[in-house]
């Protein structure tokens, strides 16, 4: 091979690199004055969550569950607006206990409420995904989400 093909092959690699690395670059902060939070109740159960709006393609956002049966979750979302839903995963901690979890999330926006969707789950490498095959159902889902204001001071 000629130097000056090596050369080519080398720097375009580099810049390949570059680009991905570029790309790869994700929010992990939230930024306040874009937040927008919200609070769902069902029955003795609680959840607030409070998304970053910032960026209308990539949200982030915190989402705290407390269940009457002394179940605490605490964790992040990492999502993206697919029309009137916003799409993504939930990784969170389980009372405390310092190990993460991972579940796929599904809140469809009506006005200005956010309803979370049930669907069927399948874990593939310690990670759960919604199945593709079965819809997410809307109508099922336990937590509404109404706007609030964010002064609210997580449990």
């Amino acid at each position: 091979m000629n130097k000056s093909l090596i050369t080519f092959l080398i720097l375009a690699s580099m810049i390949a690199l570059l680009s991905c690395k570029e790309q790869r670059a994700v929010k992990t902060k939230i930024d306040e004055k874009y937040s927008i939070c919200y609070r769902a109740i069902y029955q003795a159960d609680t959840a607030w969550l409070k998304l970053d709006t910032a960026d209308k393609k990539r949200i982030l956002g915190e989402m705290v569950f407390n269940y009457a049966n002394k179940n605490h979750y605490v964790g992040l979302i990492k999502a993206v607006f697919v029309d009137d839903t916003l799409k993504g995963n939930y990784s969170f901690k389980l009372n405390g206990v310092d190990k993460w979890y991972k579940n796929p999330i599904a809140l469809l926006k009506q006005g200005d409420t956010l309803t979370m969707g049930i669907g069927e789950i399948y874990t593939l490498w310690g990670s759960g995904f919604f199945l593709k095959t079965v819809p997410i159902n809307y109508e099922r889902g336990r937590f509404v989400f109404k706007p609030m204001a964010c002064g609210f001071t997580k449990p």
